[in-house]
């Protein structure tokens, strides 16, 4: 994550537990974030990358122009991300275009190396038909050429490889950009719910469960919805005394157990953060993925997998 990004999101963050923020100061952040696209849209090397990121950034800043005074925060840091996202967009559109001038360029190359071998080897042939007594010395300098051309080609791949990297590392960090964006909007729509209730209760013993449907979540992603959102606020009302609390994801026996297992985690993960931001002591929270290893339900039915998609609370 980018400095200029965690500086947007800290800010949006403390902004949510403080005063709400003035007008003109308002008005002056927006200008920056305005600033800031009309510099990626001049730049000569990206101005003309990532249309459609380019365009949700503006549509997020004249959102947070416009926002009224209880949004503000929220549609500032929206328009943070959003501009952001358009930045690694145009970034990442580059690369590739670079790494496809790359690829014809070597591939131009080689073809040219191949037409000079087949020329050399042709007069070559012809040398040692005439100089049989230099065949030792031509056979060397052929496998001195052929070393050089497989330490050219380990070199081209090696760099090919650091490229994939490159590009890979860039689409990570647009996916956390994605899944950032996501809980933001997903915030801004629960603080709209106002008769939330906390999830289902039961009792183990002497624990209490409180268990958040798979619902709470979209199809693979560990995103909280905004009613989810605003009912793990409403049992974060409920949590104010002492104890631990185990955060612990399910998952159904759909898909890779590995997947599970990182999907999981990823969803106990997030309501933790939920819990935390709505005041909830982080030293009291635990949070576990359990993948499909403890299925409360059979997974041969639809009816059942979807009991088995589940975050279970545990109040110990």
């Amino acid at each position: 994550m980018s400095v200029r990004l965690l500086t947007l999101l800290l800010a949006a963050g403390l902004a949510l537990s403080g005063p709400a923020t003035a007008a003109s100061d308002h008005e002056e952040a927006v200008a920056r974030l305005a600033a800031e696209l009309q510099a990626l849209e001049a730049d000569p090397s990206l101005g003309g990358l990532a249309r459609l990121e380019r365009l949700q950034a503006r549509q997020a800043i004249a959102d947070a122009r416009d926002a009224r005074r209880r949004d503000r925060e929220h549609k500032l840091g929206l328009a943070g991300v959003r501009l952001e996202t358009a930045r690694l967009a145009a970034e990442a559109e580059l690369l590739v275009g670079q790494a496809e001038q790359l690829d014809r360029e070597r591939d131009q190359i080689m073809l040219e190396a191949s037409r000079r071998e087949a020329e050399r080897a042709r007069r070559e042939s012809e040398r040692l038909r005439l100089q049989a007594l230099a065949r030792e010395e031509a056979i060397e300098r052929e496998l001195e050429q052929a070393e050089t051309m497989r330490l050219a080609e380990l070199e081209a791949a090696e760099a090919e490889t650091a490229q994939a990297r490159k590009l890979a590392a860039a689409r990570a960090r647009e996916a956390e950009l994605a899944r950032q964006e996501a809980e933001l909007a997903a915030a801004i729509a629960a603080d709209d719910i106002t008769d939330a209730s906390p999830p289902p209760l039961s009792r183990e013993g002497g624990r209490e469960v409180y268990t958040l449907g798979g619902d709470a979540f979209g199809s693979g992603s560990a995103s909280l919805t905004a009613p989810a959102q605003a009912s793990l606020r409403a049992l974060a009302g409920l949590l104010g005394g002492g104890g631990s609390v185990r955060i612990e994801g399910h998952t159904d026996s759909q898909g890779g157990q590995a997947a599970n297992q990182a999907l999981s985690q990823r969803r106990a993960e997030a309501v933790m953060r939920v819990l935390v931001e709505a005041g909830v002591d982080s030293g009291r929270l635990q949070a576990v993925g359990k993948g499909e290893s403890s299925p409360v339900a059979d997974n041969g039915s639809a009816a059942g997998r979807s009991r088995n998609r589940r975050v279970e609370i545990i109040i110990n």
